[in-house]
């Protein structure tokens, strides 16, 4: 592409979309020039120490805080933080012991709280995250002027993230530099889940090839790093490209991070080896050659050989005679694993895969009838040969791995800040025109979470009041009330993209009002969410806005004397768009407007009555 510039053009639509998935394990880079948007590019030639990565989409999640090397750069002799993605869910939400107990989790939590000084989970995300853009911007600055376009830049998390992670992901992004302010305006940030991405990417190239048919279903199964997500999708219209989500996106920590666990493990508990004569040199080197570059990419299950050698150093090895009948060994320094074993090391994954598959297969045929169409492979995990001819026996001929598998989420989210951006141009060009049509677009989600608010209710007309859990509370009035939660939007309803879901919210206050109107919204992840608080119901935000007009015109309640009155005038709106975006209007004359909530870190706890 050649060297793009805003001069003696009128660019005030013009942008550069900028998609980033950051990964569990790798992170990868994709972009597209607003002017030119059926070319999707890639960012590649990675800083390296061996110059081995030049060609690579993806670059390894590692960052070395003694010498700020990442990615390539990392060599075998340093110790970095890995799966720091992974630290910024509390540990509460880390619901699988497995990877809430794994030995590199908790070595990264030792290594940020032992740094000096000690480093938070979000900080060395924003280390990380500023070589990774100030590489990527600098590979895009070689073709276009970019101080001449805005940057619209999006961001995959995983389908079960809840929205406090989202929220440090921006505070990292900000320490990264990519919302640094520029003189052509500000850098806009947006999250995309990480199987819509993918799910987005690979159907946009399906419907080129003209293979979607208008009630054709899709699964994407995005088989990560740290995650395992899943999504389905089904088709309501070709021209132009629409879909909505047909059944409850959902996840678990099932990624390929459970496969190098189980190896691990294998090698400390399950062999002779000697591993604690080894330093980090020689392991790393040990891991990285024979393991993550070598059999784990390799193996295929049943048409594999029976059985792998690998060359662990010297210093691990003992003297043959002590070890002859408990080591099988071929040849000089060979170390045998079996294929049995190989099998063993995967299918936690494997096993959470096709549950998490199998479920969506069956929601797809209770809401449409029909099987899904294909089942789409994405994602590292996604790339192995042994997961993919697994799927494919459970589902014979629904399996597909799409060409841009290791690239899709990163592309898919290129693809959907095209389609959110031009939507809103008034003047398309005629390859934008031609895009915007084939791009597909989610008009409909599913909810993950039920929202809500804890209100009062009058117990005279509460079919379901409890003397023995409900406690009364007399109103100004006198009335008896009681706790109830309004919950204004429930787990797996739709969510539109044209019609967000309202709201509206009353609250009582005496004498005065306070200086700003502060919305408390929860959340709960039961499929049957509780009407009382309970534990499983969660502070989500809150949400602060002007109350629109003054305390003495609010409606006085009860006895004048003591002071009560009451506001009735906010309207809520809240829609989703791989997060949750708030608009507010206080008062009947007042401007709706956004608002960014507050997920704090007293946000996410226990709502108890």
């Amino acid at each position: 592409m050649p060297h793009h510039s805003l001069a003696n053009e009128e660019g005030v639509n013009k942008f550069i979309a900028v998609g980033i998935d950051f990964g569990t394990t790798y992170c990868g880079v994709s972009w597209a020039f607003s002017e030119i948007p059926n070319e999707i590019h890639e960012i590649t030639e990675w800083p390296s120490a061996n110059h081995q990565s030049q060609g690579e989409t993806q670059v390894p999640s590692k960052y070395d805080i003694e010498t700020g090397k990442w990615g390539y750069e990392i060599t075998a002799d340093m110790d970095p933080v890995r799966w720091f993605k992974l630290l910024l869910l509390r540990s509460e939400d880390i619901h699988q012991q497995m990877i809430r107990d794994s030995v590199h989790v908790k070595h990264a939590r030792d290594q940020l709280s032992k740094s000096n000084p000690p480093l938070t989970a979000v900080e060395v995300i924003g280390r990380y995250l500023g070589k990774l853009w100030e590489h990527s911007y600098s590979q895009v600055q070689d073709v276009l002027d970019l101080d001449s376009f805005p940057l619209r830049v999006a961001i995959t998390v995983p389908a079960i993230w809840p929205p406090y992670a989202h929220e440090a992901m921006k505070t990292a992004a900000a320490l990264a530099g990519i919302l640094n302010k520029r003189d052509i305006g500000s850098t806009t940030l947006d999250f995309v889940q990480e199987p819509e991405a993918a799910g987005l990417c690979t159907l946009f190239h399906q419907g080129k090839l003209q293979t979607v048919e208008t009630g054709d279903s899709f699964v994407v199964c995005d088989a990560g790093g740290g995650t395992v997500d899943v999504i389905s999708y089904q088709v309501t219209s070709v021209s132009p490209f629409c879909l909505k989500e047909c059944v409850t996106g959902d996840g678990m920590l099932a990624g390929a991070i459970k496969v190098d666990d189980e190896f691990e493990e294998h090698l400390r508990r399950k062999t002779n080896l000697r591993l604690r004569n080894l330093d980090d040199t020689e392991y790393n080197t040990f891991f990285t050659r024979d393991w993550e570059h070598g059999v784990k990419r390799i193996f295929k299950g049943a048409s594999s050989p029976p059985q792998f050698s690998l060359s662990p150093p010297i210093n691990a090895l003992k003297k043959r005679d002590k070890v002859a009948n408990i080591l099988s060994w071929s040849g000089k320094d060979k170390y045998i694993i079996t294929k049995m074993e190989l099998t063993s090391f995967f299918n936690p994954s494997l096993t959470g895969i096709r549950s998490l598959v199998g479920a969506q297969v069956r929601g797809v045929l209770e809401a449409t009838k029909e099987e899904p169409k294909k089942i789409l492979l994405v994602g590292g995990l996604g790339s192995s040969p042994y997961i993919h001819e697994m799927l494919k026996k459970q589902y014979p001929n629904k399996v597909l791995r799409p060409t841009h598998a290791w690239s899709a989420v990163a592309r898919g989210a290129v693809i959907r800040l095209l389609q959110d951006r031009l939507a809103q141009t008034p003047k398309l060009n005629e390859q934008q025109r031609t895009l915007l049509v084939q791009i597909p677009e989610v008009l409909t989600r599913k909810a993950r979470y039920s929202y809500g608010v804890i209100s009062l209710h009058p117990i005279a007309g509460l079919s379901d009041y409890d003397s023995d859990v409900d406690d009364i509370k007399l109103d100004p009035s006198g009335r008896k009330d009681t706790l109830r939660i309004d919950w204004y939007l429930k787990k797996g309803a739709d969510l539109s993209k044209t019609s967000p879901v309202n709201w509206t919210y009353s609250t009582l206050a005496r004498f005065q009002a306070e200086a700003q109107c502060i919305l408390k919204v929860i959340c709960c992840q039961s499929d049957d969410p509780p009407i009382r608080p309970a534990p499983e119901v969660l502070d989500l935000c809150s949400i602060s806005c002007d109350w629109g007009k003054p305390f003495e015109e609010w409606t006085p309640i009860g006895d004048p004397k003591l002071g009560w009155r009451r506001f009735d005038g906010l309207s809520v709106r809240m829609r989703y768009e791989g997060q949750l975006k708030w608009t507010v209007k206080a008062a009947a004359h007042a401007v709706e407007r956004e608002i960014e909530a507050d997920y704090g870190a007293e946000r996410g706890r226990v709502i108890h009555s």
